[in-house]
Formats: structure tokens, sequence, C-alpha cells
């Protein structure tokens, strides 16, 4: 009797592998077409509160309130993207200015080695930074720009149809508490991070710093990836900031400010609103942004934490794939209560 138990469990792992596998390469090979739809779909379960909220409550139709709340989404792109433009050209204008400062950082860094003996090239170094291929740079970006707001579209176009599609009254219990608990993770995990995007935004502009608005923009998406997002976001301006600002204070103001955001609303305020509900393991979290930045580049990587969780609410409903769920959140040791 143990021994066919044992069996079947070896099989069904087998199969749960190649299953997992089959998956994987399915969705890498579908990526043109899944990467826009998991968009659209994670922007449908965003705005479906504003939605609910004109329907219920200010008895507008259906069809208007999403038409309304799609025009949101569009008009509130329009205002960024044109922010986050201009300031891109502010910094390639202002290029040589950080590249005059850099080779000034970098006499002082060689000057520094050379008392402990170590012999630098100078010059090569030199060279190699005069020699940046800033305006190829450039073109890429404005060129990935481009592809990404035709994307954009592509998503909205496919948001709209998800949105219009009909509602069917006769859902069972599970699937609306798995509905409930996935608009409630995504809505508050969107707030947190315009939250942290915004505060941090604010704090560079504050203490008067160059691309203050892209740091911003950058730490609302990267507050997408938990821990690991943080710590980007924190680090990134540095360089800037180095190279801007001639005193360490401000330096330090620039690294401090925005740790201590990330860690009162990552750590202290999301906590409160998920409670263990949404809670994810740290090597899950990890194992799941190699896993999906493997199958779709970085975008994978930015939705790897949303998607996870959501596979997690999803297999705690049902009592054949309650153990997944226990896996996910690091829980498979504990008793049951």
């Amino acid at each position: 009797m143990n021994q066919s138990l044992e069996s079947n469990r070896i099989i069904t792992g087998s199969l749960f592998i190649l299953a997992v596998i089959a998956v994987a390469f399915i969705l890498n090979f579908t990526q043109p077409i899944m990467v826009p739809f998991v968009l659209a779909l994670l922007i449908r379960i965003l705005i479906d509160p504003i939605i609910d909220f004109q329907t219920q409550y200010l008895n507008v139709h259906r069809i208007v309130a999403v038409f309304v709340s799609l025009c949101l989404i569009v008009f509130l792109f329009i205002i960024i993207v044109p922010f986050i433009f201009s300031s891109v050209v502010t910094f390639l204008e202002s290029a040589d200015d950080y590249n005059a400062k850099v080779l000034i950082l970098l006499d002082i860094i060689i000057s520094k080695l050379q008392n402990f003996d170590l012999n630098v090239d100078r010059d090569t170094i030199r060279n190699s930074l005069i020699n940046l291929p800033l305006l190829d740079w450039a073109s890429t970006i404005l060129s990935n720009s481009a592809n990404f707001i035709s994307k954009f579209f592509l998503v909205v176009i496919m948001t709209l149809f998800l949105l219009l599609g009909k509602k069917s009254k006769e859902t069972s219990s599970q699937w609306n508490d798995i509905i409930g608990h996935v608009k409630k993770y995504i809505f508050t995990k969107f707030l947190t991070s315009t939250a942290t995007g915004i505060l941090a935004g604010l704090i560079y502009w504050f203490l008067g710093m160059e691309l203050a608005f892209i740091f911003g923009t950058l730490t609302f998406i990267l507050n997408f990836i938990p821990v690991i997002g943080s710590v980007i976001a924190v680090l990134l301006p540095i360089p800037i900031a180095v190279l801007q600002f001639p005193e360490l204070s401000q330096v330090m103001l620039i690294i401090l400010l925005p740790t201590v955001v990330h860690t009162l609303i990552g750590n202290i305020l999301e906590p409160k609103i998920f409670g263990e509900a949404f809670g994810l393991h740290p090597i899950t979290i990890i194992l799941s942004l190699i896993f999906w930045g493997m199958i779709w580049g970085i975008i994978g990587v930015l939705l790897a934490a949303p998607i996870t969780a959501i596979i997690k609410i999803s297999f705690e409903r049902f009592e054949s794939t309650k153990q997944i769920a226990r896996l996910l959140e690091g829980k498979i040791h504990l008793k049951q209560s």
C-alpha cells in the first residue's frame, strides 16, 4: 500500500514537472501575444473597482464606465510620457558635462589607486569613456519607446475587449473569492507602488536632483518586484547624485530618504494591508524572478511577483493544490491548523 502511494506521488510529481516545462515553452513561444494579454488582464483587474464604483454609486452604464476608465488611463499615460521624454532629452543635452565630471572623478580614483602601487592605464580608460556611443544609446532608447507605445495601445485594445465581455452571474463562490483576493492584491499593490514612486520622485525633486521624474517612475515600476526592486530603486540614482552634487551630505540624503519611504511603505504599511494572505517566501520570489525573466525577459521580471501571488491565491482555494500554495508561501513544513 505504501509502495503504491509512493509510486503515485512520484508519477504525479514527474507529470507536474513535465507540465511546468511544457507550459514554460508555450509561454516563451507565445510571448508577443501573451505579454500584452497578461498586462491587459492585470489592467482590467486594476480598473474593475473604478468601474464598479461608477456603476454602483453613480448609476453609470457599464459601457460608459469602461470608456471613462480607459480614457483616464490613456490620459495619465499621455501626461507622463512627455515628462519622461523631456527628462531624457535634458540628460542627453548635459551628457558632455557628465562626461567631464566622470573624467575628473576617474582621475581622483586612479590617483588614489596609484598610492597603493596599482598600475592603471589612465589614457585607455579616458579614451573609452570619451568614445561612449551616447547618440546610439539615445536612438535605441527612443526606438524602444516607440515600440513600447505601440504595444501600449495594443494592451488598451485588449483591455477594452476584456472589459466589454459579458459577466456571468452564476459563478462559484470559490471563483468569486479568488477574484476578490486578486483584485485586492493588484489594486493595493498599485496604490502602494504609486505612493512610493511619488514620494521618492518628490524627494529627488526637492533635493534638486536631475532626472527626478525618471527615477520616481522607475521607483514605481521596480516596487512591483519585492525586496530586490526597492534596493535597485535606491541604488540607481547614486551615480547621477555623485556626479551632480559636490557635497557628500546631499548624496547621503538621496540614499537615506527614499530608503525610509521604501521601509515604511514596504515593510510596515503593505504587511498591515495584506496581512499573511499574499505572503510569498523569499526563495519563491527569487525563483519566480528567474523563471519569468527567462521566459519573458524584463517584462517577466516585473510581472513575476504579481503572477506568482495570483497563482498562490488560486492554488490555496482548492484542496488538491493547497500544498503547492503552502510551498510557495514557505509553510509546507508547518502543521495545518
